[in-house]
């Protein structure tokens, strides 16, 4: 029994150390592991500044790239959308399930496409050849009296209405771009055709890159600067927030 006994002992001593070891090479790890991350949190404490200029200057020679990239692939993306939601909801129309010729969708919903653009011509065109007939233009002031008498829609319907006619159909200085001296800057306006009472010129300073807001000026024809240019190129300047400027003929690009 002794001799059993003192085996026993002999072999717990044994786990006993074992068991020690495994827990001092594990503390051990721990602890050299603990070590090597504190190490590099010191590294990037020290050298933070340094790395954040190396990083950055890398992502500075792939962004044109992938600005150019972008440029290029957002209006296909978004024609893409437009074209999808289009598609997606073409089947609304009434009798539309009667048009799938082919039974390929694309294809029906391209057609699909195409007829409403041609129906929507179709119509546009034939109400504005019966609002140019005495009837139709009595027709189309009965219209408007009757939103004028309608609160708030009333509003709406007329400032629609006569931006559109000046968009559309407006004075043909709409699309005249000029520049306007104020306190030593330049600023981007259109002329509107225009006249005050007091005969001065009224024109449009539109904000960037929203056009659809901005000032309506009457100006003393002295501070309008002719430009020469196109209402496109204005347009994009003011769109683009200036990032759309064509570059001058005599500034040399740098390779």
């Amino acid at each position: 029994m002794g001799k059993n006994n003192s085996g026993r002992n002999k072999d717990q001593i044994r786990e006993d150390e074992t068991l020690e070891r495994q827990i001092n090479d594990s503390s051990a790890n721990l602890a050299e592991k603990d070590r090597i991350q504190r190490g590099k949190i010191n590294y990037y404490r020290e050298n933070r500044s340094e790395l954040i200029r190396h990083i950055s200057k890398r992502i500075g020679r792939s962004k044109a790239p992938a600005i150019s990239g972008l440029i290029a692939i957002l209006p296909v993306f978004t024609v893409g959308l437009v074209i999808v939601w289009l598609f997606n909801h073409i089947n609304n129309m009434p009798g539309s399930e009667f048009l799938n010729f082919t039974g390929f969708y694309v294809i029906d919903q391209t057609i699909k496409l195409g007829m409403l653009l041609i129906f929507s011509a179709a119509l546009v065109t034939s109400i504005g050849r019966f609002v140019r007939t005495p009837y139709g233009f009595r027709a189309e002031k009965v219209v408007d009296n009757s939103f004028d008498h309608i609160p708030f829609l009333g509003a709406i319907y007329s400032l629609v209405k006569v931006t559109t006619e000046t968009v559309l159909t407006g004075a043909e200085d709409l699309s005249e771009p000029v520049k306007v001296e104020f306190d030593g800057l330049r600023l981007t306006a259109f002329k509107t055709g225009n006249i005050s009472k007091d005969g001065r010129p009224i024109i449009f300073l539109p904000t960037a890159p929203n056009i659809t807001t901005g000032l309506v000026i009457e100006i003393d024809p002295e501070k309008i600067v002719e430009t020469g240019e196109s209402a496109e190129e204005a347009l994009t300047r003011t769109l683009s927030a200036g990032f759309g400027q064509k570059k001058q003929d005599n500034v040399k690009k740098t390779v």
